[in-house]
C-alpha cells in the first residue's frame, strides 16, 4: 500500500513498561495491559453514548438520567438518601445534591426529611419520573441486551465482582498518585 510504513521493518525505541506486576506482563510486555486500558476507554465512551441516548429519549442529560434511575432502583430496597446515591455512583454528596435539585425542579424527584434522622434527606422518584423510566425501558432493554449479550450469567457475575474491585483499587491508585505528586513518597 503506497504511503504506509511496513511495521516489520521499522521499530521504535523501547518504551518503558507501564505496569510492574509480573502477573500482568505477558511475555515480559505490557502490550496486553495497554490494550486492556484502551479497550476500557473505548467501552466507556460507547456506554456513555448509549446512556446519553437513553437520557435524550426521556428529555434529560446523561447524569440526570443516571441519578434518576439510581434513585428508582435503590428505593426498591428502602428509603434512599443523598449519601446512598453518592456511594452508589462514586461521587460526592454535593454533586448528588446539585443534580437532584434539578430533578426536583423538573418534578421527577421529591426530597423529604427522613423521619428517623431529620438531618437526612430522603429522595423519591415521582410518578412523572417513573413514567419517563417506563417509557424508556423497552428501548433500554434492547440496547443493554445487545451490549452485554455475549456474557453468560457466570461471566456477568464475575465482571460485576471485578469492576467493583477495580473501582476500589482505582481509588487507592488515585490516593497514591496524589501523594506522589506532592512529593510524599518514592516513585
Amino acid at each position: 500500500m503506497a504511503g504506509s510504513k511496513d511495521r516489520s521493518r521499522t521499530r521504535s525505541p523501547a518504551v518503558p513498561l507501564t505496569i510492574g506486576r509480573p502477573e500482568l506482563l505477558i511475555d515480559g510486555s505490557d502490550r496486553k495491559f495497554r490494550q486492556l486500558v484502551h479497550d476500557f476507554f473505548a467501552f466507556m465512551a460507547r456506554h456513555e453514548a448509549l446512556r446519553n441516548g437513553h437520557a435524550r429519549r426521556i428529555g434529560l442529560a446523561g447524569i440526570d438520567y443516571t441519578m434518576l434511575i439510581s434513585i428508582a432502583h435503590l428505593s426498591r430496597l428502602g428509603p434512599v438518601n443523598v449519601r446512598d446515591i453518592a456511594d452508589h455512583l462514586h461521587v460526592t454528596t454535593g454533586f448528588v445534591t446539585n443534580v437532584t435539585r434539578k430533578l426536583q425542579e423538573l418534578g421527577l424527584v421529591t426530597k423529604t426529611r427522613d423521619p428517623e434522622d431529620g438531618r437526612r434527606t430522603v429522595l423519591t422518584v415521582t410518578d412523572a419520573g417513573l413514567g419517563r423510566l417506563e417509557k424508556l425501558a423497552p428501548y433500554q432493554r434492547r440496547a443493554n441486551d445487545v451490549e452485554f449479550g455475549l456474557l453468560s450469567e457466570e461471566q456477568f457475575l464475575q465482571l460485576c465482582r471485578i469492576m467493583a474491585d477495580l473501582v476500589a483499587a482505582s481509588d487507592d491508585a488515585l490516593d497514591l498518585q496524589k501523594k506522589l505528586e506532592s512529593g510524599d513518597g518514592p516513585p
